[in-house]
């Protein structure tokens, strides 16, 4: 009886086991993303896209309801051609439950591979549930400068639906 019952919690461990393992691969090699534009009176263009890995349980216990996700919120600044002139980003890992959710952790970046415009400052910060990227960049064009502000915020609700 010791045998066949030591056998049992093998042959159940290793199932648990193995679906945890293919549950995680899965989930890391999913890709999701959303994206909205807003047209600008002088043809360009700003294109807001959220992408990131779908959410999975906490590696403190399989027991526990709470779950984390991380995404990205990124706003790139396009010419009327579709050449991205500069972007921000927010990038944000939120745990949630069902009725809470909490930004844990997050960072910023930029890009700006247009000559013509340079990131002048770049500032981030996080309030709750949420997280937000600020960036100033600066436009030169015949010996002027005209300074352009964007934020991104990314947040998300108690049921790990990101915005």
């Amino acid at each position: 009886m010791k045998n066949f019952t030591t056998r049992l919690l093998f042959v159940t461990l290793f199932i648990c086991f193995s679906f945890s393992i293919l549950s995680r691969k899965s989930q890391a090699a999913n890709i999701t993303s959303s994206k909205q534009i807003y047209l600008l009176e002088n043809g360009d263009y700003l294109e807001t896209i959220i992408t990131g890995t779908p959410a999975f349980s906490n590696n403190i216990s399989y027991l526990s309801s709470s779950k984390s996700i991380t995404k990205t919120k990124t706003s790139k600044y396009k010419s009327k051609n579709g050449l991205t002139l500069w972007s921000v980003s927010i990038k944000a890992t939120f745990t949630y439950n069902g009725r809470t959710s909490k930004c844990t952790s997050y960072s910023h970046s930029t890009t700006c591979p247009s000559s013509s415009w340079k990131i002048k400052t770049v500032t981030s910060s996080k309030n709750g549930s949420s997280a937000t990227a600020t960036a100033v960049a600066t436009h030169s064009r015949n010996n002027t400068q005209k300074n352009f502000t964007k934020s991104v915020t990314i947040s998300c609700n108690s049921n790990g639906i990101v915005s």
